[in-house]
This record gives structure tokens, C-alpha cells and sequence, in this order.
């Protein structure tokens, strides 16, 4: 190419160059960064959504780790009640004779109070202060035993059967002997021969009564 030929085109391309205004130069520039900021939302929308695909995962597994933990804290809490209830289980086994011995123990102790609460000494004994004054000591040593020994049954939870003047319960009673007397009503107990003790709720020793039944 000649320089003259050279010459012109450069002059043209100028000449185009100035031709092109501003707002066209704009226009173009807007576009660019319309294109870059379409480019970089697409790419944050990406990175958003495998984010988001991160986090659901994430609680997921949470989620599974605190069903595993909820499983095994039931299981445990089944396994320590049984193991509990087994426990109370031998416990009240061993303890229910001993109980029992204890309960015997109270009736023959409650016998002597009656008897030497109801002894009518002759006149030699009435003389004898020093009779009297060992009877009496000896009635109210009973008593503070007595009063020791269900102290100590009521912190092994034995409670008395509530039995006189209501009716006949064969799950708690059982009948000693009959008798008949007309301001009460038939079926309904009179009297404890052997008194009846509870624990628990449960049956320790079933009560024997006198019930009031016509003959």
C-alpha cells in the first residue's frame, strides 16, 4: 500500500471515530456492564443454590443425628425402668419376710399391752407397790416399743387395713369368725382378729375379721 493510500484510510477512520457521539459510546459501555452484571448474578445464583444444597444436607444429617440420639435416650430410659423395676422387685422380696417377722413381732407386743393394761392385781399385789410400779414400767416399755416398731413400718410404707365398719372386701380380708348384731348392717366387719397391712398399694398381710352375719 502506497502512503498516500495509507494516508486516507487513516484520515477516514478518524473522520468515523469523530462522527460516533457520546451516548452511543455510552449506550455500548451500558451494555457491557449490563452483559458483566447478568454474568456475576448467574454465578451468585449458583453459588447460592449449592449453598442452599449444603445447608439442607447439613440439616439433614442434623436432623438423623438427633433422631439416632432421641432412639437411643428411649432405649435407655427402658432399660434403666426395667432394670429399676427389677431391683424393687428382689428388694421387696427380700424385705417381705423380714417384714412380715416384724409385723408378728408387733401383734405379740400389742397382746401384752392389752393384757397388762386390762390386769386387775389381787389385794397382795395392791399392797405390794413394787409389783404394781414393775407392771406399769413394763406396760410402758411395750408401748415405746410398740410406738418404735410402726415408726419403722411406716418408712417401709406398711400401712394398717382399715377394716372395722365397712363392708367385707375379699381382696384384703378374710373372715375369722361371725357374729350377729342388729344395728349393723350383714357383710359388715365387726372386729380385727389379725390386723391387715398394705404396701405399696399391695396387699403385705390380708386382715382376718369378724363379720357381722345373721345365723
Amino acid at each position: 500500500m502506497d502512503p498516500k493510500t495509507k494516508q486516507a484510510f487513516i484520515e477516514r477512520f478518524s473522520a468515523y471515530l469523530d462522527t460516533e457521539t457520546p451516548s452511543e459510546r455510552e449506550t455500548i459501555s451500558n451494555e457491557v456492564d449490563l452483559y458483566r452484571l447478568f454474568v456475576e448474578l448467574a454465578a451468585l445464583k449458583a453459588e447460592v443454590k449449592t449453598e442452599s444444597r449444603q445447608v439442607k444436607t447439613a440439616i439433614d444429617e442434623f436432623q438423623n443425628l438427633i433422631a439416632m440420639l432421641q432412639r437411643n435416650n428411649d432405649q435407655l430410659a427402658t432399660e434403666l425402668a426395667g432394670k429399676q423395676l427389677q431391683q424393687e422387685k428382689q428388694l421387696e422380696k427380700t424385705e417381705r419376710p423380714l417384714l412380715l417377722a416384724i409385723l408378728d413381732i408387733r401383734d405379740r407386743i400389742e397382746i401384752g399391752v392389752k393384757q397388762s393394761a386390762a390386769y386387775q392385781p389381787g389385794w397382795r399385789a395392791r399392797r405390794e407397790r413394787t409389783a404394781l410400779a414393775h407392771i406399769a414400767s413394763l406396760q410402758q416399755g411395750m408401748e415405746i416399743t410398740l410406738r418404735r416398731l410402726d415408726g419403722l413400718l411406716e418408712r417401709y410404707s406398711v400401712k394398717p387395713i382399715s377394716t372395722v365398719g365397712k363392708r367385707l372386701d375379699p381382696h384384703c380380708m378374710q373372715v375369722s369368725d361371725t357374729e350377729w348384731q342388729n344395728a349393723q348392717e350383714e357383710g359388715v366387719v365387726l372386729a380385727d382378729v389379725r390386723k391387715g397391712y398394705l404396701r405399696h398399694g399391695k396387699v403385705l398381710r390380708i386382715a382376718e375379721v369378724i363379720v357381722n352375719k345373721s345365723k
